[in-house]
């Protein structure tokens, strides 16, 4: 049984300590844990947490949202005390992809939508059953799965990969989203900070709405406990703690021009439960998952999903297990190879 260290309790981090976690012995180190105040410091704990299909760049990020959306859609299944739930997404977009050849037509109760029901702008939309989730609910429960499994959670702060090399494992992973760009023997330059703003509203909305037109993205995550989250925004370079209400009323004005029989364009007629700002730890040159040799220790990087962490983490925490193997048997994969 190998020893293994993964830096960050995010979502990615937690994902791979349940796959490698069943093999090996897998320790959870990082500055902010599940269960914490939430802290502009990890993106986690603010996400609205929809499974948006989409966005991918190549075949290989196509598996991973469908092995992640496997993974939620069976862990929904088995434990509904996670928060995991199915409801109905309507996806509209304003470019030109051919909503007949996109990767998740696989989805439960897939359909291309009539032009008929098309907001504003839209070329095209797509339905399909998808998943949501709460993430003060989510990840303090899969931490205590993990818990139950063997991993360890330890508080540590790190300025470097190299002060956790103390801890004696045979693999580091590096699950630290925006820390790897301040991370001195990383220091990541690609890493992108990208503020997200949404709002918490009462409301008995019990669709996934998604608007994307490439410069704003609109949506209604319904928590399928009366409340739905409202957003969004990306603001790249901007990682300002404090809530712009005007950014909030743009939000609703927009969520009106696309729904204006469900939402209201005025932000004084809603039932505000709270607003959240997190930062989006994206990376200009896409994901990283590869493997690293540094300072004596075997890395496995595993960050840069921007939004969409969720989306991708089950299906990217097999890709770092994979990793993981290729250096614990290095034999293994020449033999399959013969």
């Amino acid at each position: 049984m190998a020893r293994i260290t993964i830096v960050g309790s995010g979502i990615v981090g937690m994902a791979t300590a349940a796959m490698l976690s069943r093999h090996h012995k897998v320790t959870i180190i990082a500055r902010n844990l599940p269960g914490d105040e939430p802290s502009i410091d990890w993106a986690s704990p603010w996400a609205g947490v929809s499974f948006v299909a989409g966005g991918c760049t190549s075949a290989r990020e196509e598996k991973m949202q469908l092995d992640s959306f496997t993974e939620l859609w069976r862990w929904g299944e088995a434990y509904p005390e996670s928060s995991i739930r199915r409801v109905r997404m309507e996806d509209f977009y304003d470019d030109d992809k051919n909503p007949e050849e996109v990767w998740w037509k696989v989805l439960p109760e897939f359909r291309v939508l009539p032009a008929h029901v098309l907001p504003k702008g839209a070329k095209a939309g797509t339905s399909y059953t998808t998943l949501v989730l709460n993430p003060s609910i989510f990840l303090p429960w899969l931490k205590q799965q993990l818990e139950g499994w063997g991993v360890e959670f330890r508080r540590m702060h790190l300025n470097a990969l190299s002060d956790a090399s103390h801890l004696r494992h045979d693999v580091l992973i590096n699950a630290t989203g925006i820390g790897s760009k301040f991370l001195s023997d990383i220091a990541d330059q690609d890493v992108e900070l990208v503020r997200g703003q949404t709002l918490i509203v009462k409301s008995d909305y019990q669709k996934m709405f998604m608007h994307d037109n490439g410069k704003d993205y609109t949506y209604a995550i319904p928590r399928m406990d009366g409340t739905v989250i409202l957003g969004g925004i990306r603001q790249p370079d901007s990682t300002n703690p404090e809530v712009d209400l005007e950014i909030s009323k743009d939000i609703v004005r927009r969520l009106n021009a696309d729904l204006p029989n469900v939402f209201s364009a005025d932000l004084a007629e809603y039932d505000i439960i709270g607003h959240n700002v997190g930062i989006r730890p994206g990376r200009s040159s896409g994901i990283r998952i590869e493997r690293d040799l540094r300072g004596g220790q075997n890395i496995v990087h595993v960050y840069g999903f921007s939004g969409g962490g969720y989306i991708h983490s089950f299906g990217a925490a097999r890709m770092a297990r994979d990793l993981v193997e290729d250096v614990l048997f290095p034999l293994s994969r020449s033999v399959a190879k013969l």
